[in-house]
């Protein structure tokens, strides 16, 4: 570390910057399903379709999942603090642009601009968390990262909703402007340059490589319910073949944009499958409920949004308490219990909604959303914590790209399984759409089933850690 950040990060109070990340990783993650809710006034106010307005979110999850890989090359060249700033300016400029937007190309070029700052912000935020958060809490302090993560798109259904009801869709755009900036004044006040800066050099084909294979993955995984299966597949194959060359290339170079020698260490490449099942399963829920209950039972969107307001709440608690427990006694019962949980809750959920008792889901749900937030936290600073420090930003950076790949597959193709399985049932209306969540609700089950037994494999990791020490 350089004089500079060493003098800028000492004038700070970690605690204060570690604050700051949480509210960035919360603005982020917040940011990805805000405007969703708004789809439906967008298109009538510029007379478009449904496919058309999807690129919002297609763009959004294309520009943010490209950007992640490039957040450890910049971590490791910027101060922590001007990257931090840059970073979260974009999003206000983003929000700025679309809450002027007159048609739909500049909301678009708004959305995406936005997409660019959330891509980096994420990894930035949790770079800033490892940085500063003393070792023997540090479960604490991710297991907060991981209340944020699981508050903010949850949360941003219910605010989205709330407004909707009183204002135009351009208001979400300009409520993230107002959050953003209250982000960026935070970062400006509170923030060191507390990032060791090694300032690698950039390979730019291999950002080439890794933006496409992205890409290529991401749309045809949120397209294959949508569009043209041929092409879904064609773009994922083309995908699949660039991260295949993008993966050779890294083993090749002296600097490489993402060290996957973290994924050789065992106990972290099983956290990260561990940690994208967890976020899969609550990106789907957070999508597939309200779709149920507003398409199948007529329930108002606020109604919907309310009706997951508590366990989103709980969560906020429940993160930050598993962290506490994770630095006090490891994983090895912590996410057995919260995969076991999940497991229950989601299939009562799935076998209750027919139902129609928005009490009962609402309980369920929050059982759901309280084992995932148990794991959340938890694995992750488990795997992280079984890196080499030089190895911390790229794992951060997997991680981060896993959340990507998870919140595409939790909201776009789960979403898809679901219209599916409605179409399968013998009649249409409220049957449907109770056959349809049933099915969806037992497939994500069956996920943290997979999960529940990672979740034993992980646990012997940390005996054999004991063993060692």
């Amino acid at each position: 570390m350089d004089s500079k950040t060493q003098d800028s990060s000492k004038t700070r109070n970690p605690k204060w910057m570690i604050a700051v990340a949480a509210f960035a990783a919360f603005i982020a993650t917040f940011n990805e399903t805000f405007l969703n809710i708004g789809f439906t006034p967008i298109m009538i106010d510029f007379g478009i379709g449904e496919s058309t307005v999807q690129w919002l979110a297609g763009a959004y999850m294309l520009g943010a999942g490209v950007m992640v890989p490039v957040s450890a090359f910049l971590y490791r060249s910027i101060p922590t603090r001007p990257l931090f700033l840059s970073v979260v300016g974009l999003l206000i400029a983003g929000s700025i642009i679309g809450g002027f937007a007159l048609n739909f190309p500049v909301l678009l070029i708004g959305r995406i601009v936005q997409s660019l700052g959330t891509g980096l912000l994420i990894p930035i935020g949790m770079n800033i968390t490892l940085a500063a958060a003393p070792p023997e809490k540090l479960g604490v302090c991710m297991g907060l990262m991981g209340a944020m993560t699981t508050l903010g798109p949850s949360l941003s259904i219910v605010f989205a909703g709330a407004l909707l009801s009183a204002f135009s869709w351009h208001s979400l755009l300009w409520v993230f402007a107002g959050l953003s900036a209250l982000c960026f004044l935070c970062g400006a006040a509170l923030l060191g340059n507390i990032s060791k800066l090694t300032h690698p050099k950039l390979d730019v084909f291999s950002v080439g490589l890794i933006g496409i294979a992205l890409v290529g993955i991401l749309y045809g995984v949120s397209a294959v319910f949508n569009g043209n299966i041929l092409l879904s597949l064609a773009t994922v194959v083309i995908g699949a073949v660039c991260l295949v060359l993008f993966v050779t290339r890294q083993g090749k170079l002296e600097h490489p944009l993402i060290d996957l020698r973290a994924l050789s260490v065992r106990p972290f490449a099983i956290g990260v499958v561990m940690n994208m099942i967890a976020l899969i399963i609550m990106f789907a829920m957070n999508i597939i409920i309200p779709f149920f209950l507003q398409g199948s039972l007529g329930v108002s969107p606020l109604s919907s949004a309310f009706t997951l307001f508590p366990a989103i709440i709980l969560a906020a608690v429940v993160s930050p308490l598993a962290g506490k427990i994770y630095d006090r006694y490891g994983v090895k019962v912590l996410l057995p219990v919260g995969y076991a949980v999940t497991v229950a809750a989601t299939v009562a959920l799935s076998f209750c909604a027919g139902t129609g008792s928005l009490i009962l889901m609402a309980v369920l749900y929050i059982f759901v959303i309280s084992g995932l937030a148990i794991i959340i936290g938890p694995v992750q600073s488990f795997a992280l914590s079984r890196l080499a420090p030089d190895l911390y930003a790229h794992g951060v950076t997997i991680i981060s790209t896993g959340f990507q790949i998870a919140g595409c597959i939790g909201a776009s193709f789960f979403s898809g399984i679901y219209a599916a399985a409605i179409g399968l049932a013998p009649v249409f209306g409220s049957a449907g759409g109770i056959q349809g969540f049933l099915i969806t609700g037992c497939i994500l089950a069956v996920l943290a089933a997979v999960g529940l037994v990672l979740a034993f494999r992980i646990g012997t990791y940390q005996d054999s850690a004991k063993a060692r020490g």
